[in-house]
């Protein structure tokens, strides 16, 4: 793509700044990560989009590891969205919630939290607020807090599915197993989605019912056909069933869907590993570094498929990494296995 030789087409109508934007998603989908920051570049700062290109750009950023620039553009966002038309006024409950958003999309999960704190003290009911901190911790793993703090919001709209899907999904990381039945079906019997029928699915599961974790994958599958996780999710199944053939029909089928999905490439460089080709389990665990070279499991299961190649010391650079991100990992890989 020839960004520079469009730059005054596009410039010509301002109207197309949806379009640069929706280009922009193509791009970072393709990891073309510097052509994505150039087109950002053609929305002016006048427009009254420039907010949303700046925080595109710090996600950008982000995914390059260039974590510095990338909070200083979040704050060139932040500064801009409230700019002196729009101050950003710290009594405001609306604007405290929009800033806890913004913490929460970029994991910073205890400064959410406080701002979410911050617009609950002015305006206690707000049950998207209460949400959104539940999600936090349960982001953190305070899993137990998270549900308490759901309750809340449960009882204040207890007519939301989601509500009730979320709390399954803590209850489900406490192993209450009934408990998160209850929660999945009533989130289903209000609206049933992909989501919560991949999440009872996900629990089933967790629990060795691989019959009725796959009847729930087909349900999620009939509501939302381009939904990724459910296909992945069949094909762990078919994976524990030691069914490669049909596991290797769902990972191709989500690879139509979303090539560039980070769970898609982890499962199945995992799976690849199973089947004994590593050399591919690596170039697919390469690609999911590429877009986020923070995950720590994944470097550790890039290691081991060096080892099996006998790359000895690129397996040791790559578990040095996975240490360096996260200095529990090993004590976490054993607990996995």
């Amino acid at each position: 793509m020839e960004i520079k030789n469009e730059k005054h087409v596009i410039l010509e109508n301002n109207q197309q700044e949806d379009s640069i934007f929706h280009q922009v998603d193509e791009l970072i989908g393709e990891n073309k990560l510097d052509d994505a920051l150039l087109l950002l570049d053609l929305i002016p700062e006048g427009s009254p989009n420039f907010a949303n290109a700046l925080f595109a750009r710090s996600m950008i950023l982000t995914f390059l590891d260039l974590h510095d620039e990338s909070m200083e553009t979040l704050n060139d966002s932040l500064t801009t969205q409230f700019s002196e038309n729009q101050p950003f006024d710290p009594n405001d409950p609306e604007d405290l919630f929009d800033m806890g958003i913004t913490n929460f999309y970029f994991s910073e999960y205890e400064k959410a939290i406080r701002n979410f704190d911050k617009s609950l003290e002015i305006l206690p009911d707000q049950s998207e607020v209460i949400y959104y901190k539940a999600l936090s911790l349960g982001c953190m793993g305070e899993y137990e807090k998270a549900i308490r703090v759901i309750d809340r919001a449960i009882e204040l709209k207890p007519e939301n599915n989601n509500y009730w899907n979320d709390k399954g999904a803590f209850l489900s990381e406490l192993n209450h197993v009934a408990a998160a039945h209850k929660c999945f079906n009533k989130s289903i019997q209000l609206k049933e989605d992909s989501y919560n029928w991949s999440n009872k699915a996900v629990l089933h599961h967790k629990c060795n019912d691989l019959e009725r974790a796959l009847e729930c994958y087909d349900n999620a599958m009939k509501l939302d056909p381009e939904d990724i996780y459910p296909v992945i999710g069949k094909a762990k199944v078919y994976m524990e069933l030691n069914d490669f053939d049909r596991a290797e029909d769902y990972f191709e089928l989500a690879e139509q869907i979303d090539n560039t999905d980070l769970e898609y490439l982890t499962e199945r460089g995992k799976y690849m590993m199973l089947a004994g080709d590593y050399k591919k389990a690596v170039k697919l665990f390469d690609k999911c570094l590429r877009y986020n070279d923070r995950l720590a499991f994944v470097w550790m299961f890039k290691s081991m498929a060096l080892n099996e190649l006998h790359q000895e010391y690129d397996a040791e650079k790559c578990v040095d990494r996975a240490v360096e991100i996260d200095p529990e990992i090993l004590s976490k890989f054993e607990e996995f296995f």
